[in-house]
């Protein structure tokens, strides 16, 4: 037995950060504190905006990595689905989708970088359709399981409050990206949307501990 030298709240961040998850999630809650923080400033701060686009083009090429995990996910849901007949459709919707997803995003990295053809404006846009439907299969799923729970103790329903909120954040902070007309897109301040992305990023972040 090795007693471990270091606090054990850094042996617990090591071990997040070693996930993909774990780094993907701190990326991610990094670019839009940064993107905030750029807002934040009349005129919006540039080192901050360009911080922030160099982090979220890191977790584009992060992202390139995970569609093994994305396959191998597919295949364990198969396996062993919900039995509730809702809260399985909306798995394989969210889980499907995604791995759809990581295929369309991959086309569009590669068109934007000019390796291969493609419209990758188009493509880009195709992957927000893509995003928002997971996030509301995954918004209905959560609601289901809360809805189907027969106790209501905060140790027993806090995972599934936070991943609800979660979802509801990035839903709101996505779909102010979609054409104007369709919900409340475009009625939202880059700031506004930008604190609903980091609560969202935060939350996945400390799911990873």
């Amino acid at each position: 037995y090795r007693m471990s030298l270091s606090p054990p709240s850094l042996d617990a961040l090591c071990k997040s950060m070693n996930s993909y998850a774990g780094r993907d999630k701190i990326v991610r809650s990094l670019a839009f504190a940064s993107a905030l923080q750029a807002l934040s400033h009349n005129p919006p701060s540039k080192e901050f905006a360009a911080f922030a686009k160099q982090l979220s083009s890191a977790r584009l090429v992060f992202r390139q990595f995970n569609h093994p995990g994305m396959i191998k996910g597919c295949l364990g849901l198969m396996q062993r689905a919900p039995e509730d007949e809702i809260e399985r459709y909306c798995a394989y919707t969210v889980t499907g989708v995604y791995t759809v997803y990581g295929m369309v995003e991959c086309v569009a990295w590669l068109a934007d970088a000019k390796i291969i053809n493609g419209d990758s404006v188009k493509l880009f846009r195709w992957c927000l359709y893509l995003w928002l439907t997971a996030l509301f299969a995954g918004i209905v799923r959560q609601l289901r399981i809360l809805a189907r729970r027969s106790e209501w103790s905060l140790e027993k329903v806090k995972e599934d409050v936070l991943l609800l909120i979660s979802f509801c954040c990035d839903f709101i902070s996505g779909t102010n990206s979609l054409p104007p007309g369709i919900l409340w897109a475009g009625k939202l301040q880059s700031r506004t949307t930008a604190k609903f992305s980091l609560v969202a990023s935060l939350i996945g972040f400390y799911r990873t501990f």
